[in-house]
C-alpha cells in the first residue's frame, strides 16, 4: 500500500509540469500580423508602430467581404511594447506576431538609432530571428510601407520578403538580411550592418488603396532600394546600385546578376554570372601595416549581344574577359571607397585580419577607426566566358560580312 501511494505521488509530481498549453489563446482570437513598421512618433520621442494584419475572411476567400487582405493598426509609445499593448485598444483581438515576416524601420530614426528596436526583437519569444529587416528611404514612413498592397500576393508583407530574396538570386544588388544577421553584425567593432532599403515608386497615396490593384499599370508600387550602410546601430549612408552589387561581391553572396560590357564601341554585349568566388586575405606589410588582397573568381555566360564580333576567336574572347574584369573591378572599388569614406568596415576587413592575424589585430583593434578608411587595398579579378548560349556569333557577324 506504502508503495502504491509513493508511486501515485511520483506520478503526480511528473504530470504537475506537464500542464499543456496553458496560455493557449484559439486562432479566431488572434489578429495575425505579418508585418511590423516602426516610425518616430510625434514630438521626436515616442514610436509610431504599425501593424500589419491578415484579415483571415479575406485570404480564404470563401465569406469575404470584399476587402483588402489586409488592415494596418498604428499605437504610439514611449517603447515599442507598450505600443503593442496600446494596440488593443483598437484591436479585439490578441495581437500574435509570431508570423511577422518584414519589419520595417523609418530612416529618419535609424539615423538616430536602433539599440531600442534590436533590443525589442531580441528578447521577443514571439518574432522570429528569421524576419526580413527593412529600411524605408527618406520620404517616406514606414507605415505607408506596411500599408501598401501589392499587385502579387494577397498579404504584402510575404510579398516583400520574397522580393528581397528573389532580386538577391536574379540582380545581384541586394541579399536578405534577417533579425539574427542584424544583431550579430551591430557588435562588430568599428563596423555594422547593412540593410535593404525599400521605396515607393509612384503615388504613396494609391499604393494603400485597394482600386490600385485593379490596374494594369499600378499608380503606386513598393520595390526594393540600394543597401543602407550603418556603423553600429546607426545609419551612416546608402550605397548606390553598382556599390551596393560591389559589395556583395566582396562578401561573397553574389549567385547571378548581368554585366553589360561595350568592347571597342562594338555595340553592347550582357553577360550573365553564373558562378562567383571571392576571397580575402590579409597580408602584413612591414610585420604590420595590413594590406588586403581581394580575390574575385566568376564565371560567365553571353546572354545578349548586339555586336558583330566571333566569339570563335581567342584573341576576341580573352579581351571580352578583360572588359568584363574592369566592370567587376569598376563595381568592388567604388564599394570600398564608400565604406571607407563613412568610416564603416561593412567590407568584414577587420574581422579578416583577426581571422589571419589575431596578433596583429589586438595590437590595431584599438585604433581601426583610424587605420581603416586608410588601408591599401589589391584587386586580382579572374573572369571566364564558359559560352555563348545557342550561338557562337550574331546574326550581325553574317550582314557585316556580305557588306
Amino acid at each position: 500500500m506504502r508503495i502504491r501511494a509513493m508511486w501515485l505521488l511520483v506520478i503526480l509530481c511528473v504530470m504537475l509540469p506537464l500542464s499543456g498549453c496553458w496560455d493557449a489563446e484559439e486562432l479566431n482570437r488572434r489578429a495575425v500580423v505579418s508585418g511590423i513598421g516602426i516610425d518616430r512618433g510625434p514630438g521626436n520621442k515616442d514610436y509610431l508602430v504599425s501593424f500589419q494584419v491578415i484579415i483571415a475572411d479575406e485570404i480564404s476567400g470563401k465569406i469575404g467581404r470584399g476587402g483588402t487582405p489586409t488592415t494596418v493598426y498604428t499605437a504610439e509609445g514611449r517603447s515599442i511594447m507598450e505600443a503593442v499593448r496600446k494596440a488593443s485598444l483598437q484591436v479585439p483581438r490578441l495581437m500574435s506576431t509570431a508570423h511577422v515576416r518584414i519589419v520595417v524601420i523609418s530612416e529618419e530614426l535609424a539615423r538616430q538609432g536602433i539599440s531600442d528596436i534590436l533590443d525589442f526583437l531580441d528578447r521577443d519569444s514571439d518574432i522570429r530571428l528569421t524576419a526580413k529587416i527593412f529600411i524605408a528611404k527618406k520620404g517616406i514612413r514606414a507605415l505607408d510601407v506596411i500599408a501598401g498592397l501589392s499587385p502579387m500576393g494577397k498579404i504584402t508583407a510575404y510579398t516583400l520578403a520574397q522580393k528581397a530574396e528573389m532580386t538577391s538570386r536574379e540582380y545581384g544588388a541586394n541579399y536578405p538580411v534577417e533579425v539574427d544577421d542584424l544583431i550579430r553584425e551591430v557588435l562588430v567593432p568599428n563596423s555594422g550592418p547593412v540593410i535593404n532599403g525599400v521605396d515607393i515608386v509612384g503615388s504613396v497615396q494609391e499604393v494603400r488603396k485597394k482600386n490600385n490593384l485593379e490596374e494594369t499599370d499600378n499608380l503606386g508600387l513598393l520595390v526594393m532600394s540600394n543597401l543602407a550602410v550603418f556603423k553600429g546601430d546607426q545609419l551612416k549612408g546608402w550605397l548606390n546600385e553598382n556599390e551596393s552589387r560591389g559589395l556583395i561581391w566582396l562578401r561573397d553572396k553574389l549567385h547571378n546578376t548581368s554585366i553589360v560590357i561595350t568592347p571597342d564601341d562594338q555595340g553592347t554585349i550582357t553577360l550573365d554570372v553564373r558562378r562567383s568566388k571571392t576571397s580575402i586575405r590579409a597580408i602584413l606589410k612591414d610585420g604590420e601595416d595590413p594590406i588586403f588582397v581581394v580575390k574575385v573568381m566568376a564565371q560567365l555566360s553571353v546572354r545578349e549581344m548586339d555586336s558583330p564580333i566571333d566569339f570563335r576567336d581567342l584573341a576576341t574572347l580573352d579581351a571580352l574577359e578583360k572588359d568584363v574584369n574592369q566592370e567587376i573591378l569598376k563595381d568592388i572599388k567604388a564599394a570600398v571607397q564608400t565604406a571607407q569614406s563613412l568610416n564603416s568596415d561593412v567590407l568584414c576587413f577587420g574581422r579578416t585580419l583577426e581571422l589571419q592575424h589575431p596578433k596583429v589585430w589586438k595590437q590595431l583593434k584599438g585604433q581601426w577607426s583610424d587605420i581603416f578608411p586608410k588601408v591599401a587595398v589589391e584587386y586580382h579579378i579572374d573572369s571566364i566566358v564558359r559560352n555563348s548560349q545557342m550561338r557562337d556569333r550574331s546574326f550581325q557577324y553574317n550582314l557585316k560580312k556580305k557588306e
